[in-house]
C-alpha cells in the first residue's frame, strides 16, 4: 500500500536535506530515509523527521523535535529545520524586529537547540546561525592502515549524536583505506555516525566523508556543518574569539568559537540555507 507524506527540501551549502513532516514510526525512519536520499526519489543527502517533543524541558515549552535519521546530530540540518520554521511562520519562532529565535529538540544534543534566522533578499532565502552543543570529549589519535609501513595522524573530537577525525588531506593515499581502518575502531564503540573530515590548511579547505550507522550509508556530503564545527574546535589554541571561513565543495561555511581557561565554551555556525521545494511523496509500506 502508498502512503503520501509531506516534505521539504532545503540546501544548506548544497548538504541537500529533506524533512518528512508528517509522522513516521521510528523503526520505519532509516529504510524511508534510504529510499528518500536515491536518485529516483525525493533525492538528497540525509533526512530528518519531525516529532512530538521527548525531554522534560521540550515538552514544558511546547517544542518541535527532529529526528535524523539514524538518530545523529548535524548542524546543517539544525540550522535548516530552523530556516523552514521561519518560512513557514511557525508558532515555535519567535520573531523580533527582522530576527527569528526558535529553540527546538534534535536527535544527538542532550539540551534545547538555539537559531537565529533572519530573511535575505530572496524569499526562500535565510540567512541561519545554531548554537552547537560543547565536544563532549577532544583527543589526538593514530591509525595504522593495514599492509602499509605508516600511521595517520587524527584529531578525535566527540560532539553530540556523531564523532569527527580530522586528518591531513594532503597525507592521505587511499581514501578507502583509511575509512576502513576508521570503521574497525569505531565498530569497537557505540556511536550514531562518524565523519573524516579532510582538511587541506593552506587553502583552508574541508572535504566530508559521513557514515551513518543505522542506515548503513557513507556519503560525500557537499559541506558538514558538524564537521566544520569540530574543525573550528581543532584550530582553536588560544584563549578568546576565533573566527573561520571554511571553503567546502558546496560552499563556505562560517564558524566562530570562544575559548576561556583552555575550555570551549561556545561554538556557533552560520550560513545561508535555501528552501528548494515542498510538496509529497508516495512511499509503500
Amino acid at each position: 500500500m502508498k502512503k503520501k507524506y509531506n516534505y521539504v527540501k532545503v540546501n544548506p551549502a548544497e548538504n541537500m536535506t529533506i524533512f518528512v513532516l508528517d509522522k513516521v514510526n521510528r523503526s520505519e525512519q532509516p529504510e524511508m530515509a534510504d529510499k528518500l536520499m536515491n536518485y529516483n526519489s525525493v533525492c538528497g543527502e540525509q533526512e530528518g523527521f519531525v516529532e512530538s517533543p521527548e525531554t522534560v524541558e521540550g515538552k514544558r515549552k511546547n517544542v518541535i523535535r527532529l529526528q535524523m535519521m539514524g538518530g545523529e546530530f548535524c548542524g546543517n540540518a539544525a540550522r535548516s529545520f530552523a530556516a523552514c520554521m521561519a518560512f513557514f511562520h511557525d508558532s515555535s519562532a519567535k520573531k523580533i524586529k527582522k530576527r527569528y529565535f526558535i529553540d527546538f529538540e534534535m536527535s544527538g544534543a542532550d539540551g534545547l537547540i538555539s537559531c537565529e534566522v533572519r530573511r535575505t533578499e530572496r524569499e526562500n532565502v535565510f540567512y541561519s546561525k545554531v548554537q552547537l552543543p560543547i565536544p563532549r570529549k577532544m583527543e589526538k589519535c593514530k591509525f595504522s592502515i593495514e599492509n602499509k609501513n605508516r600511521e595517520i595522524d587524527a584529531k578525535k573530537i566527540e560532539l553530540c549524536g556523531i564523532t569527527h577525525f580530522i586528518v591531513d588531506a594532503g597525507e592521505i593515499e587511499n581514501n578507502k583505506d583509511l575509512f576502513s581502518t576508521v570503521k574497525r575502531y569505531m565498530d569497537g564503540e557505540k556511536y550514531d555516525a562518524f565523519g573524516i573530515m579532510y582538511y587541506n590548511l593552506r587553502e583552508c579547505f574541508l572535504k566530508p566523508l559521513v557514515y551513518v550507522k543505522a542506515t548503513d550509508s557513507l556519503l560525500w556530503e557537499k559541506s558538514c556543518a558538524s564537521g566544520t564545527a569540530a574543525l573550528a574546535v581543532s584550530l582553536t589554541d588560544n584563549e578568546g574569539e576565533h573566527n573561520y571561513a571554511v571553503k567546502q565543495p558546496g560552499g563556505i561555511l562560517e564558524v566562530s568559537t570562544l575559548s576561556k581557561n583552555n575550555e570551549i565554551k561556545d561554538i556557533t555556525l552560520s550560513g545561508p540555507v535555501e528552501i528548494v521545494s515542498k510538496g509529497v511523496f508516495y512511499y509503500c509500506l
